[in-house]
């Protein structure tokens, strides 16, 4: 998706299977911010991890408000 974003911040990566990943970015598009939140594949052919569709892009004026939903849940 590098191609895609004008900018990226990889915040945090967590490995969510044998095969992917979930990255978190902050990311920008035309002087928008947002936190995405992507699952990523690895390719076996380039040796790399590849973004997939399965993700989300929150504007970063709305990261306050999941942050409080975040909070309310028990683990």
């Amino acid at each position: 998706m590098a191609d895609f974003w004008d900018s990226e911040e990889l915040l945090s990566k967590f490995v969510k299977n044998s095969r992917e990943e979930i990255h978190i970015k902050k990311v920008a598009k035309n002087s928008r911010s947002y936190l995405d939140i992507r699952v990523f594949w690895y390719d076996s052919k380039s040796d790399e991890y590849r973004p997939s569709q399965k993700g989300v892009a929150i504007p970063l004026e709305f990261v306050g408000e999941l942050k409080s939903v975040l909070d309310t849940i028990e683990y």
